[in-house]
């Protein structure tokens, strides 16, 4: 299709949302659906503004708020064009909060629906936290200048950006002690989320193999070719892989390959050959073991899992593995803090601690460092819904330690552990709490990029809880935007997590004109009810 017919069919379709009573911000919705447009570019057509066009109501707008009387610095479409389509490779103009806020101002639309998840995930953390303080008092893009040096100041003072570590105790302690008795936001009923899964079922279970490998004996395998899979080197490679699968967010890939592992490593136990490493043995056994934990959890089939992290534990403890013990004995916890048995939760997850501090030497190791600091993590969440709000604060001031002491974001043990999972651990705080103000804030402080390149599923993770958040406060367009880039991203996370479904649901129910075609397709690809 040639620009010409393109633009004219747009102003068709334009017209026609515009006469059903769609607004701006729905028709830019749609256009970034339908065409594949960067949110800026699609709030500019769907004005049905060519970049000249817009380029000079931008400058019109900058010259009457007086951030360029002189037109000193115009808008020009091809620096426009730059600003739409950063950031593409070897586009280095970012646009800044002001100018964003001046767009805004212009399309007649919110500063967040400006920038998508490719947009935050390249913006500095200062530029990001300005832009939600610029949303959340509604200021002028001739007062950005003045914000922007005041959060300089405060920086100075508390140093947010620069000292990410420390950062994230003093997030942790404004989530737990302030939203603590901060009212209860009005204007949006709070929602009731089932912590459980759904579980997959008859043609689309995805654990019935790796159901039937954990639990038949590994002597009734008749499976003819188990031993070409039954080198050492290559189940342990196939059982880190299951791991990297699992954070990437490809649920049904670690599905297909896990029984062959678990199959596998239970033949080498069951009947190891000669000159066989036994420790290493096991140790793979509890990783493949713990990969499977993870998935069933997941996937809401809490049985196996308890199973599967139970035999994980078994095996780190044969192989003399404090660290993995202590991150099996975590997945078991984590079977219980999702089946509300919060008590026991916090009850192996202590315990769990406890035998890893009480380990002689290594204590300093990534890996404890790593095991500890999640341990803590789940145990503070753990406190927070049993609403103990001193030990949750405890907990996380002993996890940021343990994040200062490892001084990096990393993947041990594939725990995730390091000083941005604890302040994404501050968010899922506050909206324990009630305070999806708080906890959006907080978001707009966590830069994902600093997270290991294959932790695709924590990422996307992160913006469910964002989404949860706006759709809290009512702002049902952000929400609606970090929805749809999970379900660009990591789409095999919406089928799984109660939360994305819970939120997809919710912003279905209360959708209008455009979005609830666009919303509907991602829940009918997701499998939630419409």
């Amino acid at each position: 299709m040639s620009k010409l017919s393109r633009r004219v069919e747009q102003d068709e379709l334009r017209a026609r949302m515009r006469a059903v009573g769609m607004s701006h911000d729905e028709i830019a919705v749609e256009f970034a659906r339908r065409y594949q447009l960067r949110p800026r570019a699609a709030h500019r057509v769907a004005h049905g503004w060519t970049q000249a066009q817009a380029a000079n109501h931008i400058n019109a707008h900058a010259a009457r708020v007086g951030l360029d009387p002189e037109g000193d610095a115009p808008m020009t479409a091809p620096r426009l064009s730059e600003l739409e389509n950063w950031p593409l490779p070897n586009n280095r103009r970012r646009p800044t909060p002001q100018l964003l806020a001046l767009l805004a101002e212009v399309y007649d639309t919110s500063i967040h629906n400006l920038i998508d998840l490719d947009d935050r995930e390249q913006m500095p953390s200062a530029d990001l936290l300005l832009i939600t303080t610029i949303r959340l008092k509604r200021a002028p893009a001739s007062a950005v200048g003045s914000l922007a040096r005041t959060r300089s100041a405060d920086a100075e003072v508390t140093p947010i950006v620069e000292a990410p570590n420390r950062q994230q105790f003093l997030l942790a302690a404004s989530v737990l002690g302030v939203a603590a008795v901060l009212p209860r936001q009005s204007g949006v009923p709070a929602r009731s989320v089932s912590v459980r899964p759904t579980v997959f079922t008859s043609a689309d279970d995805l654990l019935a193999d790796l159901r039937e490998a954990v639990t038949v004996p590994a002597e009734w395998f008749s499976d003819p070719d188990l031993g070409s899979s039954g080198d050492l080197a290559d189940l342990e490679a196939r059982a880190r892989e299951c791991h990297g699968r699992y954070q990437r967010a490809d649920y049904a890939g670690v599905a297909r390959l896990l029984p062959v592992v678990v199959r596998g490593v239970e033949m080498l136990v069951t009947d190891p050959p000669a000159g066989v490493n036994h420790c290493l043995v096991r140790r793979t056994q509890a990783v493949a073991y713990l990969a499977a934990a993870k998935l069933a959890t997941k996937t809401g089939d809490h049985d196996l899992a308890w199973l599967a992290a139970d035999r994980g534990q078994h095996a780190a403890l044969a192989a003399d593995a404090p660290a993995l013990l202590a991150t099996a004995r975590r997945q078991i916890a984590c079977v219980f803090h999702d089946t509300g048995r919060l008590a026991d939760a916090e009850r192996v997850a202590v315990s769990a601690l406890d035998a890893l501090n009480r380990k002689p030497g290594n204590g300093d190791h990534p890996d404890v460092l790593s095991a500890r600091g999640a341990l803590l993590l789940l145990a503070a969440m753990t406190s927070i819904r049993q609403g103990e709000r001193a030990d949750a604060r405890r907990r996380l001031a002993a996890a940021t330690e343990q994040a200062d002491a490892l001084g990096r974001d990393d993947n041990r043990l594939w725990s995730a552990f390091g000083p941005t999972n604890v302040a994404i651990h501050t968010l899922t705080a506050a909206l324990a709490l009630d305070d999806p103000r708080e906890a959006v804030a907080i978001g707009a402080q966590i830069d994902t990029r600093l997270l290991p390149a294959p932790l695709v599923g924590r990422r996307a993770r992160l913006h469910v809880d964002l989404a949860d958040g706006h759709a809290r406060l009512g702002e049902d367009a952000i929400a609606a935007v970090h929805i749809l880039d999970v379900a660009r991203r990591a789409p095999q996370l919406l089928g799984v997590d109660p939360t994305a479904r819970a939120v997809l649901a919710t912003l279905l129910g209360r959708a209008r004109g455009s979005t609830v075609s666009v919303l509907r397709s991602v829940a009918e690809q997701a499998g939630v009810a419409t």
